[in-house]
């Protein structure tokens, strides 16, 4: 039986999503909305507009309420965080963490060197689309634990030294212990 009061019961460790990538998707959502609106202006409601106002539609709702900003990890679970919603998913509900491939032009062969997902059954959750740093990752499993072993958190590949922290290009509020 573990110490209420115990440190390691209240770790958790936040990992963000690269600015770049959320950025992009938003720019993508944004191209999207503007060419179903030019086609409507232009082409009245055709098949092209309302395909193109269903994809616009589509990618929003990925966008706001799927693409994670953040996830915090500790010993229960990890929370994802999306601009308009935030998911629970407990350890118990998850079959192991991955990574996800890095970059579009990547071969299935290539090891795995971007963000983490979460696998549970046939379905990826991602939880950040970035690498994290080596101190984060060192955290994350101190956060994770015991479940971290089932989950393969041991056998995923670790972010080398000079990797830098998920907070890096944020504000001084979101570095741990003013770091930033």
């Amino acid at each position: 039986m573990s110490d209420p009061d115990s440190h390691a019961d209240r770790t958790s460790t936040v990992l963000h999503s690269s600015l770049t990538g959320i950025g992009f998707s938003f720019f993508g959502v944004a191209i999207l909305v503007a060419l179903a609106a030019f086609s409507a202006l232009t082409g009245g409601s055709g098949t092209v507009t309302v395909s193109l106002a269903v994809v616009a539609v589509l990618g929003a709702g990925v966008v706001f309420f799927d693409m994670p900003i953040s996830s915090s990890f500790d010993a229960d679970g990890v929370t994802r965080r999306a601009l308009l919603r935030r998911q629970r998913l407990a350890w118990d509900d998850v079959d192991r963490l991955s990574r996800s491939r890095k970059g579009m032009f990547r071969s299935s062969k290539m090891a795995p060197t971007g963000g983490l997902i979460a696998v549970r059954e046939r379905r990826n959750y991602t939880l950040v689309d970035r690498m994290e740093g080596h101190a984060e990752f060192v955290q994350l499993r101190a956060s994770v634990g015991e479940s971290g072993e089932r989950l393969g958190l041991g056998r995923i590949a670790e972010p080398p030294i000079d990797q830098a922290p998920t907070w890096l290009h944020r504000s001084a509020k979101w570095a741990p212990d003013n770091q930033g």
